[in-house]
Parts: C-alpha cells; sequence; structure tokens
C-alpha cells in the first residue's frame, strides 16, 4: 500500500513538472519584426547580429493608354511589362546601450531586368502608342540592360523601448530610424548606348522611420507595424528642378501599416528553440511625386541628342523637344522619370521562422503585393502666375520644361493597370 502511494506521488510529481511547465507560458521571445539587440546586461555585454537577407522578385503589369474619343475616354490595351529582381541585403546589428542597437546595411542587387512587348495579338505598330511615340521600337519589344551593384549604404538606430523579455506584463515595442544614402553610381539609361550605365542607384537619400509592437499570449505573437519613407534627392540626380512652371519635383514618398501574425508551432525554451509560422498583411500608400515607373527606360531621351539630327543623334520630336526663353525649340532629353499619381498597394506574405538554437535562425517568407491602378504620366502643364486663368506654354515662368503633350495631355496619359509582385525571401542570421 505504502509502494502504491509514493508511486502515485511520484507520477503527480513528474506530471506537475513535465505536463505543468506546458501549460504555463514559456519565457516571453518577440516576434520577428520585433527583435532587438542590447548591451551592459549582467549576462549579456555586447550582442551582434550578422544576417543576410536573398530576395527574388517577379513583376508583372499591363501598361495602357487613355483614349480619347467622340464616344468618350477609355482605356485601351498597349503594352505587357515584365521584371525579375534578385536582392542580398546584408546587414549587421550592434548593441550599443540598453535594448538600444546600431545596425549597418548595404543591399546588393544581383540582377534587375526588365521588358516590354505588345499586349496580345491585336496591338501593332500601326495602333500602339507607345511606338507613336517613339517610347518603343516598331516590334514592340524592349529589353532594359542588366543592372547590378550595390543600391544604398543604410545606417540605423532601434530602440526597444518596452522588452516583454525583461517585463512580461508589457509587449516589445520599437522605434527606429533608418538612413538609406544615396552613395553608388546613379542609375541612367542611354538609347545610344544602352549597357553604358548598369548602375542601381536611386539618385536620392531615403530617411525612413518606423514603429512596430507585439505581444506575446502562449502560442500566437501578433504584431503590427508603420513605416515612413521621406526621400530626399540628391544634387546631380536624374530628380532636378528645372525650374519655370515645374510642378513635380520630389520623389514619391511611401507610408506603410503592417499587421501580422506569429503562431508557435513547437519551442524548446531552454535551448533557445522554436518553429513558428507567420502571416502578416499589409496596406501602403505611393505619393504623388515623380519616380520610376515602367517605362523610365523607353522613355529615357539620348543625352546628347541634337535638333538636327547629325549621326542618327536625332531628339524624338514629342519628347526629346523643348523652348528656350525666346520661345525657340531646343533640345531637351526626357530625363526618364516620370510624375506618377498617388496610389495604393495591398499584399501579404506566409511563411516559416526557425530557431536552431541561441546562435542560429533562419526565415523564409512568399508574398504577392498588387498594386492599384494610376496614372504613370501626368505631368502638369504648369502654373497660372498672372491668375489669366491659362498655362502660357510660351511662358517660360509658367510652362513646366517636363511636360510633354504625347505622353502628359489627358487622353495621352499612360496608365498601370493589373499590377502584381511575386516574391521569396530566405534569411539567415548569425547571433552572439
Amino acid at each position: 500500500m505504502v509502494r502504491h502511494r509514493v508511486r502515485a506521488i511520484v507520477w503527480v510529481i513528474v506530471w506537475v513538472i513535465v505536463g505543468g511547465s506546458t501549460l504555463l507560458a514559456p519565457p516571453a521571445r518577440a516576434a520577428e519584426v520585433t527583435r532587438s539587440v542590447t548591451a551592459f546586461d549582467a549576462d549579456d555585454t555586447f550582442d551582434l547580429n550578422l544576417t543576410a537577407t536573398w530576395t527574388h522578385e517577379a513583376r508583372r503589369a499591363d501598361v495602357n493608354n487613355e483614349l480619347e474619343t467622340a464616344a468618350g475616354a477609355s482605356v485601351v490595351r498597349d503594352l505587357k511589362y515584365a521584371e525579375t529582381r534578385d536582392v542580398l541585403n546584408l546587414r549587421a546589428d550592434f548593441g550599443i546601450l540598453w535594448d538600444v542597437g546600431f545596425h549597418i546595411q548595404a543591399p546588393l542587387v544581383l540582377d534587375d531586368s526588365s521588358t516590354l512587348s505588345y499586349d496580345g495579338p491585336l496591338v501593332n505598330s500601326g495602333n500602339s502608342l507607345a511606338v507613336a511615340d517613339q517610347i518603343v521600337p516598331s516590334s514592340g519589344n524592349f529589353q532594359s540592360p542588366t543592372r547590378r551593384g550595390f543600391e544604398s549604404l543604410g545606417l540605423g538606430l532601434n530602440w526597444a523601448v518596452f522588452n516583454q523579455r525583461r517585463d512580461d506584463t508589457k509587449p516589445t515595442w520599437t522605434l527606429g530610424f533608418d538612413a538609406f544614402l544615396d552613395v553608388f553610381k546613379d542609375q541612367r539609361y542611354d538609347p545610344a548606348n544602352p549597357n553604358g550605365n548598369t548602375a542601381v542607384g536611386l539618385g536620392y537619400h531615403q530617411l525612413v522611420w518606423s514603429t512596430w509592437i507585439s505581444k506575446r499570449f502562449r502560442y500566437f505573437d501578433p504584431y503590427f507595424g508603420a513605416t515612413y519613407m521621406l526621400p530626399i534627392r540628391t544634387n546631380g540626380s536624374i530628380f532636378q528642378d528645372e525650374g519655370g512652371g515645374q510642378t513635380d519635383v520630389n520623389p514619391q514618398q511611401i507610408a506603410t501599416v503592417t499587421i501580422g501574425i506569429e503562431q508557435i508551432a513547437w519551442e524548446n525554451p531552454r535551448g533557445d528553440q522554436r518553429v513558428t509560422v507567420e502571416l502578416r498583411g499589409f496596406a501602403q500608400e505611393h505619393f504623388s511625386g515623380r519616380g520610376y515607373s515602367e517605362l523610365w527606360q523607353p522613355l529615357s531621351g539620348n543625352p546628347s541628342c541634337t535638333l538636327a539630327g547629325t549621326n542618327g543623334q536625332q531628339c524624338r520630336p514629342s519628347l526629346d523637344i523643348g523652348m528656350d526663353a525666346q520661345g525657340n525649340p531646343k533640345p531637351s532629353p526626357y530625363p526618364g522619370v516620370s510624375s506618377i499619381d498617388a496610389y495604393g498597394s495591398f499584399g501579404g506574405d506566409l511563411g516559416l521562422n526557425v530557431q536552431v538554437g541561441r546562435y542560429i535562425r533562419f526565415r523564409g517568407l512568399f508574398g504577392v503585393t498588387l498594386d492599384m491602378p494610376h496614372l504613370i504620366t501626368d505631368a502638369s502643364a504648369g502654373v497660372d502666375t498672372n491668375g489669366d486663368g491659362r498655362v502660357d506654354s510660351t511662358n517660360p515662368k509658367e510652362a513646366n520644361p517636363l511636360y510633354r503633350e504625347s505622353i502628359d495631355l489627358p487622353g495621352r496619359r499612360f496608365k498601370v493597370e493589373e499590377s502584381r509582385d511575386y516574391r521569396l525571401l530566405i534569411e539567415g542570421s548569425l547571433m552572439f
């Protein structure tokens, strides 16, 4: 009888230790988006994380144009756009203070190329506005150069205002600031020398503010985040203020809101091991401004073109000719970047996060982004400076030097529709 009682007590103790421990919430560990480094902790003097992230993107879109007829305005099919892009982002995070980290990163573009072609058998050189305006060849096919190189140099700070690992009554809340500096060669396109520039620099710095918050609830870790990107154009870049009545000068600003959740599929807290399934969705607003549209490369004019067309370098009449102060025509090669209307993007990602142990983790996500239809050539004719109710195209103070009737006039503008972006992200980190 005593032996049975002792055995029963032993089984109760085992159940409490093993089974009961699985019922209790394990030590809180932040979601991947709120992961942070620290320094000067009693048991952890200095954190160092080294991360490599490979992203593959495949983008598809329809580039259509407006058509103004007696029956009214409509949008007709013109071109199909396709782009593939592979980027390897290299990042190092250093703990510098208690829950404060500094990081440096450099996105290396391994491959970026795009094509344009007729949108179906009914589109040809006889009815394509892109061909009529000498944007693409009469064959309807355009192949961009393959671009490679570092896009920018990123420097940033991240502060975990609250950290659930330190105080499980509070969520993990981080504030971040990043500066992506345009210190590498900017991308350009010259139709006379298509492969002369294969750089990927954007021509502007990016200042990014971000905030993320997550709260672990047993087997679920929901999170929310918001980011805002402010571009600052650089001297000598493709984004220049030409003066006069130019209204759009700066690149587009971008604001993003993200909501997601990690479901803890398996966890071994003692071994710093876990597997989580991540699902997230986001909404993004691209504010109106100038940008690299699907047509930016074929829209770019030859910087050495002339009115007479010496040695075959003739300026395209509808795109590369402007007016001087006396109202006479002059070479004015189109810069490629155009005025793009504001539009929204919506998308999501699904994937796995695997922490092998204290020092190694992996992450894999697959996602899709859909862009709302938007105009990509929509510059205004200029500004009315004398209040007479119209813009005088012969007045250099009123006329927009980047306005082109062939692409910016209502009824001739280009519009992107059915835009979708598929991406695969694979990430690995070493954590010391």
